[in-house]
């Protein structure tokens, strides 16, 4: 990631500051859940198609709302982290009802914009020192974008391997003796 010699992301007031802001946000993980899925339901039409699939997606944007949060909460290094059981499992879902890949993708774009204006507006209510206000929004920048990018090339391989899985099937049912 980029790094802004002329402000100190680092330090421990801004680690406190990131901290105390997924905290005060964790609180209401439900209803910035519900307000990333409308999100991505309003702009992206062409997944609004299957309620079973409605609830896995929100399954998944809660649990990655969940987990992003508990990452900033905790100070855990995302290198450790993994993307949740239900992105996953969405992404499979997606590949196997056809979806082109851009909309699962996408769905990460605007959920990341959406959360991201629920931290900047609780650390606007925590912070009013425009130094500390500028590494605490570089720190959880590069945090969220970190994790969207960690997640999403997971999701990008799990929607590849249903895609090459749904492709094989039919020439190994074609290769396979009758009984």
């Amino acid at each position: 990631m980029c790094k802004n010699p002329q402000v100190d992301t680092d330090g421990p007031a801004v680690a406190e500051l990131v901290t105390d802001v997924a905290a005060a946000v964790s609180r209401r993980a439900a209803a910035v859940s519900e307000d990333v899925y409308e999100v991505i339901l309003r702009e992206i039409p062409e997944i609004r198609d299957d309620k079973s699939v409605l609830t896995l997606l929100a399954s998944s944007v809660h649990s990655n709302i969940g987990t992003c949060l508990q990452v900033m909460q905790h100070q855990i290094d995302l290198s450790t982290v993994q993307a949740p059981a239900a992105a996953v499992e969405y992404a499979r879902r997606r590949a196997q009802r056809g979806t082109s890949l851009t909309a699962p993708l996408r769905a990460y774009r605007l959920g990341h914009t959406c959360f991201s204006d629920w931290l900047l507006k609780e650390l606007a209510q925590q912070a009013d020192e425009a130094q500390m206000i500028s590494a605490a929004t570089l720190s959880m920048s590069k945090i969220v974008a970190g994790y969207v990018d960690q997640t999403s090339e997971e999701i990008v391989a799990a929607y590849a391997r249903e895609r090459e899985k749904l492709a094989a099937e039919p020439q190994h049912r074609a290769s396979r003796p009758d009984p």
